[in-house]
């Protein structure tokens, strides 16, 4: 018999920054070890490390920030492998606007900011680090609209993820361009496979088994993106595929740091989760501090 495994998916929407897992499902990696697990579609990356913690899914794809906050209130949530090793934030505008150098290139525009969002807060510790001059452009808000928005020319500069704004706008045929928070100076982990800490101590061998065929799923998209595209694109048939072509190559992009490259997908590092949780606590995302190594390990990353 299989084991059965629930595991809960952070985007309120499936998107080829998902690709990996149903290459795992479609490709037998999760088989390979005598695993059958149920992809849940998720509400949210905080709903998702709830689920995780409560111990409602075995395993979940969730953003850093929200397992270093689960871990602040006490859930037993920690990362496993970090995917995406840098964060898609990004201001995206239209070529147009040339934009080059954000303290002088905003003045006169306006930017539309999704401000209840966690990009939104990470936008206002950009510009506390930056010394951007906000007084210089215009804010408005921009909740799930800046594709419309710019589309409409109501504002010309988007902050967002870039792989959703800048390249839905690209496979609608607009010539974009973006900068990342990262260029900026702001890097920071996003999504990664969580599970939980009782799990870990019960069953390290289960731990494993799930990691390391999330992980070979993520290696082939990476090796053989056009395979994976296809496999995704086939499990998922109402996603528009030009949108999901041009989104793919840059979800890789953001699968790569240096420590990956010395140490392997979804290795993740004590400095980077520090950083991590020393820029949510200036953000008054979060207001204390926990000793980041029991948020994340990295003993069950196999390369």
């Amino acid at each position: 018999a299989h084991d059965v495994q629930r595991l809960g998916v952070e985007q309120w929407s499936l998107g080829a920054e998902h690709a990996g897992f149903f290459v795992a499902l479609e490709k037998g990696f999760f088989k390979e070890g005598n695993l059958e697990v149920d992809l849940l579609p998720g509400e949210g990356s905080s709903v998702t490390v709830k689920l995780v913690g409560n111990g409602d899914a075995e395993f979940g794809y969730a953003t850093a920030e929200q397992v270093l906050l689960a871990a602040a209130k006490g859930l037993p949530v920690r990362s496993v492998a970090v995917v995406l090793q840098q964060n898609p934030n990004a201001l995206v505008f239209r070529e147009g606007q040339k934009i080059q150098d954000i303290k002088t290139d905003l003045a006169g525009k306006t930017v539309g900011v999704m401000f209840k969002s966690s990009t939104g807060k990470q936008w206002e510790a950009l510009k506390r680090r930056m010394n951007i001059d906000a007084t210089k452009f215009k804010e408005v808000p921009a909740d799930q609209a800046i594709v419309p928005l710019i589309t409409a020319n109501r504002i010309d500069v988007g902050v967002g993820f870039y792989f959703n704004e800048a390249i839905r706008l690209r496979a609608a045929g607009e010539a974009v361009n973006w900068i990342t928070f990262t260029q900026l100076g702001m890097p920071m982990y996003s999504s990664a496979l969580v599970t939980n800490e009782k799990l870990i101590k019960s069953n390290p061998d289960l731990v494993k088994r799930v990691t390391r065929a999330v992980m070979k799923g993520w290696m082939f998209t990476q090796k053989n993106p056009s395979e994976a595209l296809k496999i995704f694109l086939a499990a998922n048939p109402t996603i528009d595929p030009k949108f999901s072509e041009l989104k793919l190559p840059e979800v890789i992009k953001l699968m790569q740091s240096d420590d990956v490259v010395q140490n392997g997908l979804g290795h993740s590092t004590e400095n980077a989760w520090s950083s991590l949780q020393n820029d949510l606590n200036s953000m008054g995302i979060m207001d204390t501090k926990i000793d980041v190594k029991t948020a994340f390990t990295n003993e069950f990353i196999t390369r």
